[in-house]
């Protein structure tokens, strides 16, 4: 007997239609699955036979035959068990075919019948959805995930028989809601009004966070670069629906995502510095997504930067350049976003000191070029705003000042970010630093005296092509912040201040 249920492979992080076939025929009892499984697939027989016996059905000692089409895709996960199950089942139980027909299921069974929690539900709903199927079938522990797709009937169940009798004639199969929950990062942890001092600091990360330009930090032990790199995502805004879903499929694909539904805060992700190449990109047998892909629409922070390998950091250009990430691999090959935020810090020397103004550095001059040294030309020129942090007197720690919140930074920051939206609304882009070369000439042209002023910085401080229109987008940023139309000699002034670091640091 021949009997077929749609079902859902993971590419990446999309997903695509899978059809289980099934034939239960007369043989010897075997049971063979066929369509380039891989060994989670392979061995679904003896789980799928043990659920099935433990939910009280009577598993078909016959020959049978599984195929996962198309079969010249290969297929991975356990979440074909339910839908192999369904199909097995559909043999000797009548099940509606009305319902079956336009229904995607997936699920991992364990030995006792219960449906455990699979990786890319998500995904899988979006596609369902979008091909014009009318339902899906998924672990209880996946609904909220699911059910945030509109536009598609979702039905969880905690176990085998509860989808079996679901699935039978005359049963009504009620869809799972669920109102959107945060998920992700606490921001009331960590609030600007924490941060003494370093005013100067403060300023270069809401321009930062209104324009989501780069932002590096370079200063001694202890002067808050951590601190502050921390409360980033307190003061940016949240992520719009479309963004959210974006976040959500990646981390749903890598088994990340919480029972709650909808990431609603923005990710800030902070590998550490012994971290290799895989897990800064990504990559594997299977090219899996790493740390630049999991902080899509968000931060990537890397503390102690020049501590990092180099052929690591080396792989970050591409991202940061075009928010995308190509991973090619023998068996497999992905392109997954990597439009991020990159905030980064370091120590100026080895020991942390030099130019402190009270420590003494232990550091040659030769021992300070080389461990700045460290940090590739290219990376630097793909970094927007330069920051020396200094540290904080003791006036500033002891004294109870009101700092402002991240709140008030934010509703700045949201102004902000509304001229640009206005701006941009028929672009295909959102934010200062999304502007390629042609939209920052049309958005960012200079007159006059501030066009003479821009000439006289390129020429003296010999800035590269990237520089000049990286400068050009904080300097419009800082226009948009105060309201203004154009881009004033005042805001080139104030965007070249921080990239006064570099010139100090790099190019003295």
């Amino acid at each position: 007997m021949f009997s077929k249920i749609l079902s859902a492979g993971i590419s990446g992080i999309d997903a695509f239609i899978v059809d289980v076939e099934i034939d239960v025929g007369k043989g010897l009892p075997t049971f063979n699955v066929i369509g380039l499984p891989d060994a989670a697939i392979r061995e679904a027989k003896e789980r799928i036979k043990s659920a099935i016996q433990n939910s009280g059905y009577k598993f078909p000692n016959k020959k049978i035959l599984v195929n996962l089409s198309p079969a010249d895709i290969r297929k991975e996960g356990s979440h074909f068990d339910l839908p192999m199950a369904v199909a097995m089942l559909s043999s000797c139980i009548e099940l509606s075919e009305k319902k079956l027909s336009d229904c995607v299921i997936v699920g991992e069974l364990s030995l006792d019948g219960r449906i455990k929690k699979i990786k890319g539900a998500l995904s899988i709903a979006i596609m369902a959805r979008e091909a014009g199927f009318k339902s899906v079938i998924v672990p209880h522990d996946n609904r909220n995930e699911a059910a945030s797709v509109e536009g598609i009937d979702v039905f969880a169940y905690e176990n085998l028989s509860q989808v079996i009798k679901a699935l039978e004639d005359g049963e009504d199969m009620k869809p799972h809601s669920v109102s959107a929950q945060a998920s992700g990062l606490d921001e009331s942890r960590f609030d600007f009004s924490d941060v003494r001092g370093n005013y100067f600091a403060k300023r270069g990360f809401e321009i930062a966070a209104a324009g989501n330009h780069n932002i590096m930090m370079i200063g001694p032990p202890g002067s808050g670069k951590t601190m502050m790199a921390k409360r980033l995502t307190s003061i940016l805004p949240g992520p719009t629906h479309e963004e959210s879903m974006e976040i959500s499929k990646i981390y749903s694909c890598c088994g990340m995502l919480g029972g709650e539904g909808l990431m609603l805060a923005r990710p800030f992700r902070s590998p550490h510095h012994t971290a290799t190449k895989v897990s800064l990109i990504g990559g594997g047998k299977d090219a899996k997504p790493g740390e630049v892909v999991l902080a899509h629409r968000g931060v990537l922070f890397l503390d102690e930067l020049p501590e990092f390998d180099k052929k690591a950091l080396e792989c970050l250009r591409e991202p940061i350049e075009d928010g995308i990430v190509s991973i090619t691999r023998l068996k497999n090959s992905a392109c997954y976003p990597a439009s991020f935020l990159f905030a980064s810090s370091m120590n100026p020397c080895q020991c942390g000191y030099f130019r402190h103004p009270s420590i003494e550095c232990t550091c040659t001059p030769g021992d300070v070029r080389r461990y700045l040294g460290r940090v590739s030309g290219p990376i630097l020129d793909r970094v927007d705003i330069f920051i020396e942090m200094v540290p904080v007197d003791f006036e500033s720690i002891s004294t109870r000042t009101c700092e402002e919140s991240s709140r008030s930074i934010k509703e700045r920051i949201y102004r902000a970010r509304k001229v640009q939206g206005q701006r941009y609304k028929t672009e295909n882009f959102s934010c200062n630093s999304q502007m390629s070369t042609s939209d920052t000439e049309k958005h960012c042209s200079l007159e006059g005296e501030a066009k003479d002023f821009m000439r006289m910085l390129f020429e003296k401080y010999n800035l590269t092509t990237r520089s000049y229109y990286r400068m050009l987008k904080v300097a419009r940023t800082i226009a948009d912040m105060e309201e203004s139309e154009h881009v004033e000699i005042k805001h080139l002034s104030e965007a070249f201040s921080f990239r006064k670091a570099y010139y100090s640091y790099w190019r003295a």
